[in-house]
């Protein structure tokens, strides 16, 4: 290769490294611009410095605050909210990028559905630090759409972000953990209520005062029985301020179910919408038994089992005469 040739290789070179330079500083500056118009939906705020939610809409109202680092749901007597599920709503909500607006604010807010809008409102402090209404969800030529119309801070503009705000319910029961216990059918070794004793032996579950010549165990309902803290939700929490006539506890129904090392008691009240109250005792949390909770009547009948569902009368035998005249 020939000096001449070098030289002209040694040119394109540096003008190929010249363009790729000023290509790349054009591509950051385009960037730049095309991000200019892009924010976040907290954006200035610090998730560690919220001390209050409250979620509107439809007329229902969920308060949550936090009260000695513990974060409750106020609207539900203070009950204890579950965290994970806030955490999770606002950490996903602050990632939220939002755009231009998609209206000036001449347009009549009704057609991006914040006539009628939920109201979510951020407290630091007690007092509000951002306000957003979440009007109509965007529909989608097929299946679910995320995209909302908001608005911020009562401002005249209205946006379109790509998130679903499902996660901020404004029902106050969403934001408790309904799971109660959850103790396997399979290590419960016995149950006592009422007048009923049942106790597992050798495999086999046992009716303590069982007349075998007369009497046949009902399988069905003694696993009901044994099976009642397998799943046990409940839907809300009573008014504390009830008393315990109120509450139907003068002759409450006591359940008691033991493992090898632990015993849970189960008190059944009087009758709830919906469901029955029940209390907790023994070897659960003892946050659970500061409350008395609503169950549903179905989960509360299994712990109501009596002795007359439990048995019922053997056939009897058929005698000599009885097989010969057939």
């Amino acid at each position: 290769m020939n000096k001449k040739k070098l030289i002209g290789m040694a040119v394109a070179l540096v003008v190929l490294v010249s363009l790729a330079v000023v290509q790349n500083q054009g591509g950051k500056n385009r960037r730049t611009v095309a991000d200019a118009g892009i924010t976040t939906l907290f954006r200035g705020l610090e998730l560690n410095r919220i001390d209050g939610v409250d979620i509107s809409s439809d007329g229902n109202c969920a308060e949550l605050a936090k009260k000695d680092g513990q974060w409750v749901v106020a609207s539900l007597y203070s009950y204890p909210a579950d965290f994970k599920k806030l955490a999770d709503a606002l950490q996903d909500a602050a990632a939220v990028e939002v755009g231009a607006p998609v209206r000036a604010s001449n347009v009549d807010e009704a057609e991006y559905g914040l006539d009628d809008a939920k109201s979510i409102v951020l407290k630091s402090g007690g007092q509000p630090v951002l306000s957003l209404e979440v009007g109509a969800r965007r529909e989608a030529s097929s299946g679910w759409a995320n995209q909302h119309f908001i608005r911020k801070d009562g401002a005249a503009d209205i946006y379109l972000v790509d998130y679903d705000f499902r996660p901020f319910a404004e029902e106050p029961e969403d934001w408790m953990d309904t799971e109660l216990i959850h103790v396997s059918s399979s290590d419960i070794v016995s149950v006592n209520v009422g007048d009923v004793e049942l106790q597992a032996v050798s495999n086999n579950w046992i009716l303590a005062d069982l007349e075998e010549d007369t009497e046949e165990l009902q399988s069905t309902e003694a696993n009901k029985l044994r099976s009642a803290l397998q799943y046990l939700n409940c839907t809300t929490v009573a008014d504390p301020a009830l008393s315990d006539p109120e509450l139907g506890f003068t002759n409450a129904v006591i359940y008691t179910a033991s493992t090898t090392n632990k015993t849970y008691t189960v008190s059944v009240g009087g009758e709830a919408e919906e469901g029955r109250y029940v209390r907790l005792s023994g070897d659960v949390p003892a946050a659970l038994q500061d409350w008395t909770y609503v169950v549903r009547n179905y989960d509360a009948d299994d712990f109501l089992i009596t002795r007359d569902q439990l048995v019922k009368e053997k056939e009897p035998a058929e005698t000599e005469d009885e097989e010969e005249s057939e």
